[in-house]
């Protein structure tokens, strides 16, 4: 008998080691608290260590009956299910290999957003130092408010040389002691967004400082990029560089590869997006770039042409830029990109900063505003709401003609049918003749138009608005969304 129960103990404590290495894995978001897309097919997956071929069966709360996969080769497993209308009471959902079971709870359904790019979009609630959001205090307390309505998502510093299928991604419930953390103009769109759906709101970050648009691009796109070197000593071990400040924010790819790759299966309604800052002295070609960056994702997600909201980068003197006409560049050709997809809608930043004291605050602090923004154009353009003014004044066309003071600019814009905030006062214009000297030049409203005048410009040219590093306007539509800085001209510089 003692020989039987030693063997049995031996037996045991051979097994134990390897039967605990015997698990499921879900998933990046795939976990407690998350929030899944309402009215359509979700994926779940995560993989198995008992290897191929081994069945996986899933139970939720909302669906009747057991769904079984088998697993792959990797032992990943996957389950295509269909989620109801969105709703506040929480579900479970259960994962089984028929060894170890996992049950993920607090699951809720809704509306869920994907926000990424540089270190405006990762600027949390409470701010960086010496870099505050305004009034985040009040916010913090405030965001109590929406625990159970706002869920988020932060995805960890993780880049990568190859793409990666996992990463470290956890939903937290909104409360003071988690919104503080979370990136503020992601949380700002999605309390917007809950206030004016109803409906619970999931908001996944994955952005990081001092990035470059081509860090967020998958590899095969960027080896066509000249002089991206994606062989380099620091490219091939950025996955070992720890911590996050220490690794090369210029790197192409790596944040791509390894902290949006991984999310691609989970599904999602749309993309937030606030980056530029890192690219600011090649304007020439971050149009292009971007936008075949929005078209690989959208791919790669396969769910359409999803969404993809964007930030313009903000007045600021850009001492880094090669000339002072660099940043109004960017901006323009941030402008362009919009209009170059489907279903892309830019924020407008030109009055979101202090004149007074954020001329060298690259994160200026007014995040609130650029989240309702982004929200105006989901709920405007997404979500169909009608009523909703989220399409800023664009300059269409102008026009010289004489006066009886002399020659003045006759501006006609898109988007200004109810007409502008002001008619005296107005700021930002300037002016030139056939000298392409620029000169101040003071503006008026005549309905939904704008007439510009200049008496050093006797001869106009072109017209010129809020087009340097740090030149904030105050010209608005009725609605109160700003006029997108602009150009007539096509001059070099």
């Amino acid at each position: 008998m003692k020989k039987t129960a030693f063997a049995i103990v031996a037996l045991l404590t051979f097994m134990l080691p390897h039967l605990s290495l015997a698990r499921i894995t879900c998933g990046p978001l795939v976990g407690d608290h998350m929030v899944l897309q309402q009215q359509t097919d979700v994926r779940l997956w995560g993989w198995t260590d008992r290897g191929a071929g081994t069945t996986i069966t899933l139970r939720t709360s909302w669906h009747k009956g057991k769904l079984k996969v088998k697993s792959d080769a990797a032992g990943r497993w996957e389950f295509r299910i269909p989620t109801p209308k969105a709703s506040f009471e929480p579900q479970t959902v259960t994962i089984s290999d028929g060894h170890e079971k996992q049950t993920l709870s607090d699951v809720l359904f809704g509306e869920v957003w994907l926000a990424s790019g540089q270190s405006n979009m990762e600027m949390p609630l409470h701010g960086f130092a010496n870099c505050p959001v305004e009034n985040s205090a009040q916010h913090i307390l405030e965001s109590i408010r929406y625990k159970g309505r706002l869920h988020f998502s932060t995805v960890a510093f993780s880049p990568h040389p190859e793409e990666v299928d996992t990463v470290t991604a956890a939903w937290q419930d909104c409360m003071p002691q988690t919104a503080r953390d979370f990136c503020a103009a992601a949380y700002f769109f999605g309390i917007r967004l809950t206030e004016a759906l109803g409906c619970p709101v999931g908001v996944i970050n994955s952005s990081l400082g001092a990035t470059r648009v081509e860090g967020w691009t998958p590899r095969d796109i960027v080896a066509a990029y000249p002089g991206e070197n994606l062989t380099s000593d620091a490219y091939l071990g950025a996955h070992l560089v720890r911590p996050a400040y220490n690794v090369d924010r210029a790197l192409p790819s790596v944040f791509y590869n390894g902290m949006i790759h991984p999310l691609e299966p989970y599904t999602i309604r749309g993309f937030l997006w606030y980056q530029a800052e890192a690219n600011i002295n090649s304007p020439q070609v971050y149009a292009e770039r971007f936008v075949r960056m929005v078209g690989s994702w959208r791919q790669r997600w396969g769910l359409g042409d999803l969404p993809f909201y964007y930030v313009e980068i903000c007045p600021y003197d850009y001492y880094w830029a090669r000339d002072k006409a660099t940043a109004a560049l960017m901006r323009e050709a941030q402008f362009q990109a919009g209009e170059m997809l489907p279903r892309m809608g830019m924020v407008c930043t030109n009055d979101l900063v202090n004149k007074d004291y954020e001329y060298w605050q690259i994160h200026p602090c007014m995040k609130k505003e650029v989240g309702d923004r982004l929200c105006l154009w989901a709920l405007g353009d997404t979500y169909g709401i009608r009523g909703i003014d989220y399409r800023y004044p664009v300059y269409r066309s102008m026009e010289v003609e004489t006066t009886q003071r002399g020659k003045q600019v006759r501006l006609t814009f898109d988007n200004a049918e109810d007409g502008f905030n002001r008619n005296v006062g107005i700021k930002g214009f300037e002016m030139c003749g056939p000298d392409s000297v620029w000169h101040e030049a003071s503006a008026g409203i005549s309905g939904s138009q704008v007439t510009v005048f200049c008496q050093q410009v006797p001869e106009p040219v072109a017209v010129r608005y809020a087009f340097k590093s740090f030149q904030p306007g105050n010209l608005k539509a009725n609605s109160g969304l700003p006029v997108i800085p602009f150009r007539t001209d096509k001059f070099p510089r």
